[in-house]
């Protein structure tokens, strides 16, 4: 309760720190009475707003489940706050028609800095930002819920002790769900909990295996993995459109140089096709630059590359620590077979040979960049790329897109993760 008070108290001098930074970026010392004035005889009332607005959110609840659960929060407080602020100096323009409504928009942006980083600074501090795990079944859980995360974790090894926690963030389970009782169970609690449920890769191979070989039971696992919510699956796919346009454009003048090059150093075409499995088991066509000498699997067949190909070329090489031969993918991602992040698209000859490429794994669509590119390394083989696909099956989202999106960078000049 203390902590609360506390935190309540710093936000009210924030706030209003965050409204004198924006007049002084606005009009500079010293401030025009004319505008400031307003500010004068209203910031109380300004203040109290935005408070309740945070309180309305939950900005000063007990316990995070992480920065971003915080940062969410602290969002919609400041943003439903400060359109109730405008709202009021309009109801009281006579008095207050003065106040600039760009001042508003500044403090906007100042506060949700200022409040973020100190609440988060305060609640790390007292480890109020923590999530809280139940698992099921005894084992190691970095890979899982991530190695930086401060989980708080409860250990039980029955389905139905579930019902007696009110304050789980998420369930991973890590042992086999043997019978249909305990299945309908743990639906029914993590909808009536409001909870997330993560499954265990090696659990997850196994429950993929009882549904390849026509185990009814493990039917439920469409209630985990599947289509999200149509707006989420909106936003996704404008992720896609928006970033993939944006990156040809930026990328056209690297394009041509890298054509160029390719036509002036090996004989063959620029582009290389090949066909690989997309969502649902649809074949498309996916384009490269082309990195190795024409005709390279004439005489081998279908092989996976490695880092120290023979059949790569110079030009290829640089290409390929770069990530800039994945470039023309991009137009997979604006034709709708691709994603920007997802599993990597496999081809046909692999997906039959190896039967953890199949199902779930093909229930999203393929990307350009996904959790195993930004986790492990170039020639990652399939048995270990599938435990990552799986995570990412199981919280795929647009938060996660954009996560993963922003770590492949780093990952690629660090010369990990494909």
């Amino acid at each position: 309760m203390k902590m609360k008070i506390v935190l309540l108290l710093i936000d009210i001098v924030l706030i209003n720190i965050a409204f004198l930074l924006s007049f002084l970026f606005r009009y500079g010392l010293p401030f025009p009475e004319r505008v400031f004035t307003p500010y004068k005889s209203s910031f109380v009332f300004l203040t109290l707003i935005y408070i309740a607005a945070l309180s309305f959110f939950r900005v000063y609840k007990s316990r995070f489940r992480s920065s971003w659960d915080l940062f969410k929060r602290i969002v919609l407080g400041l943003f439903f706050g400060t359109l109730l602020s405008i709202a009021f100096v309009y109801v009281f323009r006579i008095k207050w028609g003065a106040f600039p409504t760009g001042i508003f928009v500044l403090s906007f942006f100042i506060n949700l800095l200022l409040i973020f980083k100190v609440n988060q600074y305060i609640l790390k501090a007292r480890k109020k930002i923590r999530k809280k795990v139940l698992i099921i079944g005894r084992d190691k859980i970095d890979d899982i819920v991530g190695k930086k995360t401060i989980v708080e974790q409860i250990d039980s090894n029955e389905i139905g002790q579930l019902a007696k926690y009110r304050d789980i963030d998420e369930v991973v389970i890590c042992e086999r769900i043997k019978n249909e009782k305990d299945l309908s169970l743990l639906i029914y609690l993590v909808q009536k909990l409001k909870i997330e449920v993560v499954f265990k890769p090696s659990i997850y191979v196994e429950l993929l295996s009882g549904r390849i070989n026509g185990d009814n039971s493990v039917h439920f696992l469409s209630t985990f993995v599947g289509e999200k919510r149509d707006l989420e699956e909106f936003l996704m796919r404008s992720l896609d459109t928006m970033g993939s346009i944006f990156s040809l454009l930026i990328c056209t003048p690297v394009i041509i140089l890298i054509s160029v090059l390719i036509k002036a150093t090996s004989p063959g075409p620029v582009f290389y096709k090949q066909q690989r499995v997309g969502k649902d088991g649809k074949i498309f066509t996916l384009y490269k630059f082309r990195t190795m000498v024409e005709n390279a699997e004439k005489e081998v067949g279908p092989v996976l590359a490695s880092r120290d190909d023979p059949r790569v070329t110079k030009v290829g090489k640089i290409l390929r620590m770069t990530r800039l031969d994945e470039l023309p993918q991009l137009l997979n991602v604006l034709q709708g077979d691709m994603s920007l992040v997802g599993p990597r698209p496999e081809r046909p000859h692999f997906v039959k040979k190896h039967k953890s490429l199949h199902e779930l794994r093909l229930a999203v669509k393929p990307g350009l960049t996904g959790l195993a590119q930004i986790r492990s390394f170039y020639d990652l083989k399939p048995r270990h790329k599938i435990k990552y696909d799986y995570l990412y099956i199981q919280k795929r989202s647009l938060l996660l897109n954009l996560y993963i999106l922003i770590r492949t960078l780093p990952t690629i000049f660090s010369r990990k993760g494909w």
